[in-house]
């Protein structure tokens, strides 16, 4: 379950020779990206409730969740089906309902590593963008923006496909390529930047979970 999390914050993320069409294409991409980054960067808080997909076509497999993220900084609280994941910005706690018990772990930091907070930001680094297209989802104009990742041969996904909402700059979906045929898919289904949350939402309290067998890996 730890992976799906990290699957997801990766998020809760083929080298082209480019001629002038793509170039311009590319500024596209960025000057949009770049708006949404100074967007997103000034909401004190998101919640956001999400579908998370994951789908492996050679397999016929095709796994569901719902979930639930709250942001703050870099502090975030994640529910997705059974599963309960918060971090402080310094310490993560995985917590699963089904175990009763938890897992204590240093938030990873590093370029290798994203952090679910990151999700709304992820192609600010590691990336090539693209504009790929403008496509109507879920009855709305939508920029549809391509991610290469930069250390393609590290990863194993080769893209990332970003789709934005036109009118209200907020990302509506986030689909993972994996170059083994096995692709995510992080839906939004509602979002909101209103909500107001103490530092304790993003810290596991044994209290709250009678007889938690804690793991603590620090």
């Amino acid at each position: 379950m730890k992976n799906i999390f990290k699957i997801l914050a990766t998020l809760l993320f083929a080298i082209i020779a480019l001629n002038v069409t793509t170039q311009a294409q590319d500024a596209k991409a960025k000057t949009i990206l770049d708006e949404l980054s100074d967007k997103t960067r000034k909401y004190p808080t998101i919640t956001s409730e999400f579908t998370f997909t994951l789908e492996d076509k050679a397999a016929d497999v095709n796994q569901e969740q719902k979930g639930l993220l709250k942001m703050k900084g870099k502090k975030y609280n994640i529910i997705l089906g059974d599963n309960h994941i918060f971090s402080d910005g310094e310490t993560r706690w995985t917590y699963s309902e089904e175990m009763n018990e938890v897992y204590i772990d240093i938030t990873e930091t590093g370029e290798e590593v994203l952090n679910p907070s990151d999700v709304y930001t992820i192609w600010e680094s590691g990336f090539k963008h693209y504009y790929k297209a403008e496509e109507n989802l879920n009855g709305r104009p939508t920029h549809v923006i391509k991610l290469v990742p930069v250390d393609a041969e590290d990863k194993d996904y080769h893209t990332i496909l970003v789709y934005i909402d036109k009118a209200k700059m907020e990302v509506q979906r986030i689909e993972i390529k994996g170059k083994q045929g096995v692709d995510y898919t992080y839906a939004v289904k509602s979002f909101n930047t209103t909500a107001s949350y103490g530092d304790d939402t993003f810290v596991f309290d044994p209290a709250d979970y009678p007889g938690v067998d804690e793991i603590d890996n620090r």
